[in-house]
């Protein structure tokens, strides 16, 4: 009766089984503008809803609006910059391989 022995950590494939190759480059990407459309998507609907909404309720005219835009356009770069940077970071993280 043979068995395979443990392996001596557990990020390391046992003994005789087969080895689990991590996530290409490719992939990694792949993943990472998945998590970016989804993400940023919300962001935008999120800005574009408030835009609609303020001017809706408080009937600004063109000069609000622009106003309002200004004010809501850049925290939503920001947020859209941030998810770009932070998802390529978390899947090129040799700690997140599969």
């Amino acid at each position: 009766m043979s068995q395979t022995a443990p392996s001596p950590s557990p990020h390391l494939p046992a003994a005789g089984s087969r080895a689990i190759h991590p996530k290409t480059r490719f992939l990694a990407f792949l993943t990472a503008i998945g998590a970016i459309i989804l993400i940023t998507s919300e962001i935008w609907l999120a800005a574009v809803a408030a835009l609609w909404a303020a001017g809706g309720v408080f009937g600004f005219g063109m000069t609000g609006d622009i106003i309002l835009i200004a004010l809501i356009i850049p925290p939503a770069l920001w947020g859209t910059w941030m998810t770009v940077k932070l998802a390529i970071a978390a899947e090129l993280d040799p700690e997140n391989a599969d």
